[in-house]
């Protein structure tokens, strides 16, 4: 009995040990094609980043001349009110 229990015990470790190199030998790695295409994908990801900073910079450059504009119709409103209300009164006198 002891041997029974001896042998089962060693085959049930051989088959442990057995599969644990199985399943650590199949690993799968990058063929070289997936590498090429990943480093490509790498360099559209950095060219696009740097496509979206140039453009955010341009953004900015846009906004501060949109309120540049603003602030000069603001004014321009602001004369036209005032030239109004003076020949309003150059009339009126």
């Amino acid at each position: 009995m002891q041997r029974l229990r001896n042998s089962v015990a060693i085959i049930l470790a051989g088959g442990m040990l057995g599969a644990g190199v199985l399943f650590s030998g199949c690993t799968s790695y990058a063929t070289p094609e997936q590498l090429q295409r990943i480093a490509e994908l790498e360099r559209e990801i950095s060219a696009l980043q740097s496509a979206i900073q140039t453009k955010q910079s341009q953004m900015s450059t846009l906004d501060r001349q949109i309120s540049a504009q603003d602030a000069k119709l603001d004014q321009c409103a602001k004369d036209k009110e005032l030239v109004k209300q003076r020949l309003a009164n150059w009339q009126g006198n």
